[in-house]
């Protein structure tokens, strides 16, 4: 009887869950998401002519993400599939996900967004960039609930350096709302990004001071590559 009980309860939640209705998806007022869709356009392209096995790690975000040339080698053998683009924000990897991440029933997603968020003589805050993450998370959960999403910390830079306090701010919310969530996880590469009185080490920086050079996606690698092993073997084990 307990076990007809508990059937009947999880038929229940799952038959709630369905009925869930798919979040809003409302353009916020300076956001321009369709200055995308030639990119989305070539993203769709590539994998209609070579097709992304289903259950990989989809990273995702903007131009950190998309310089990562090493990515497939530093990851290796997991199955992993680079959908940066540079210069995005946070809401257009929100209006994309379907086609960027959702379509590709990935195992894992590694989400690095709001830098370009936090830039600008408008810069949002970092309550706005934290809201933004969690809209993403909703709209990813709603095509699958159990999905582990993994976010890689706003790297602090000198080319940004007026925005560094929001930056930490948004960063230290974030790790607040992923704490809240099992299947959330917050990865945070800059302690090793910075000099000894914290501001950006130059060192791990290109020229513009902005984006990674190699040695910084090295120190990327060594922070991210063991969390996504962990978490790639444990959606493994658990899809058996």
């Amino acid at each position: 009887m307990k076990h007809i009980c508990c059937a009947t309860l999880y038929s229940a939640l799952l038959l709630t869950a369905c009925q869930v209705p798919r979040p809003d998806l409302v353009i916020p007022p300076g956001a321009n998401p369709s200055k995308w869709a030639p990119k989305i356009a070539e993203f769709l392209a590539m994998n209609e002519a070579n097709p992304a096995p289903k259950g990989g790690v989809v990273f995702v975000g903007s131009s950190s993400i998309r310089l990562w040339k090493t990515l497939a080698a530093d990851m290796q053998p997991m199955p992993v599939l680079n959908r940066g683009f540079g210069g995005s924000r946070l809401f257009d990897s929100i209006y994309y996900s379907d086609d960027l991440i959702s379509k590709h029933e990935p195992s894992l997603v590694v989400v690095f967004s709001g830098t370009n968020d936090i830039s600008g003589s408008k810069p949002k805050s970092a309550q706005q960039v934290c809201s933004l993450f969690r809209q993403l998370v909703q709209r990813l959960r709603w095509q699958d609930h159990k999905l582990t999403i993994c976010n890689i910390a706003i790297t602090p830079t000198m080319a940004r350096k007026e925005h560094i306090a929001i930056v930490r701010e948004a960063n230290r919310l974030i790790r607040m709302e992923c704490q809240t969530d099992p299947l959330l996880e917050f990865v945070d590469p800059t302690v090793d990004l910075v000099d000894a009185n914290g501001r950006p080490d130059l060192r791990f920086f290109r020229r513009d001071q902005l984006h990674l050079n190699k040695r910084g996606y090295a120190v990327w690698a060594r922070h991210i590559r063991p969390l996504v092993q962990r978490l790639y073997g444990r959606e493994c084990v658990d899809s058996k």
